[in-house]
């Protein structure tokens, strides 16, 4: 898979991208609102890499993750996960992680934009849930941003490192994204 924004090549993990992947699942700021506990090991990424390399398309009930490259450095920044729900192909699930160095500068969101134009206009999806922490302020403004609706609020319906988090629950409708940018 590859997908072009203006400043960013979305696309399929390479093993060059171990380096910057092992960085930022080893930093503590992102890894607070995510489902992997620090130190993350090289090990466990190389296991990651191994599972993701067969997914190189949307498969319904299956996380295919896309490497964020910055396109004029070449940098792997971060990544984009989505999963197409099994019981409904038109329907998928998404979720980002951007290094902190590139946090604040957009990316997350033009990503996103990329990706849901994808899922939208390509895939013809019906709609895309997103969900994050609600400590997690930068998600969830870059959702709303992005022009995702918040439809829930789950209070302590996520176990994380021996407490429950709360939840925001997003959503968008195909015929959103259409309004949206015509």
């Amino acid at each position: 898979m590859l997908l072009n924004s203006k400043r960013l090549l979305i696309r399929n993990f390479k093993d060059s991208d171990l380096e910057s992947f092992l960085a930022y699942r080893n930093n503590a700021e992102v890894a607070q609102f995510q489902g992997w506990e620090v130190p993350y090991s090289r090990e466990q990424a190389l296991r990651f890499f191994d599972q993701i390399k067969g997914i190189e398309s949307p498969k319904a009930g299956h996380w295919l993750q896309l490497a964020v490259e910055l396109k004029r450095t070449g940098e792997m920044i971060g990544d984009l996960g989505l999963r197409v729900i099994e019981q409904d192909a038109r329907q998928a699930v998404i979720g980002f992680t951007i290094a902190p160095a590139h946090w604040r500068n957009g990316y997350a969101t033009e990503a996103i934009t990329c990706l849901l134009e994808f899922l939208f206009d390509d895939l013809d999806l019906h709609r895309v849930s997103a969900d994050c922490d609600v400590e997690n302020t930068g998600s969830w403004r870059t959702l709303e941003k992005a022009g995702f609706r918040r439809e829930a609020h789950f209070l302590e319906s996520f176990p994380m490192g021996g407490k429950y988090g709360s939840e925001f629950y997003y959503g968008m409708l195909q015929r959103e994204w259409r309004a949206r940018n015509s």
